[in-house]
């Protein structure tokens, strides 16, 4: 079960690279209507760091993996909160990954 959750919060934080790429203009977002200013962008990037330093810290058996997991998740849900429209579905796996 740990190891799916790993992936799925691997997928997750990779999906968050999709607001860093639409805000710099560096790959076409068609799912994201919604703009994202290159402060947001840099925001989406954050999340997506979090999360890859979750998993490692967990894979490493480093107990600090709880902080940077908190942190991913409330910077995510912020994200999301701001581009309700086209991400609110990553409620879902924050909620997933709190509990």
């Amino acid at each position: 079960m740990k190891t799916a959750i790993l992936i799925f919060m691997s997928l997750h934080g990779i999906i968050h690279l999709l607001g860093f790429l639409k805000g710099f203009e560096l790959a076409k977002v068609e799912q994201l209507n919604v703009p994202i200013s290159k402060p947001a962008a840099i925001a989406w990037l954050v999340s997506f760091i979090l999360f890859a330093i979750t998993v490692n810290l967990y894979l490493v058996n480093i107990s600090f993996y709880l902080g940077t997991g908190f942190v991913g998740i409330l910077v995510s849900q912020v994200l999301i909160i701001q581009s309700w429209k086209d991400a609110k579905f990553g409620t879902l796996p924050n909620i997933i990954f709190a509990i």
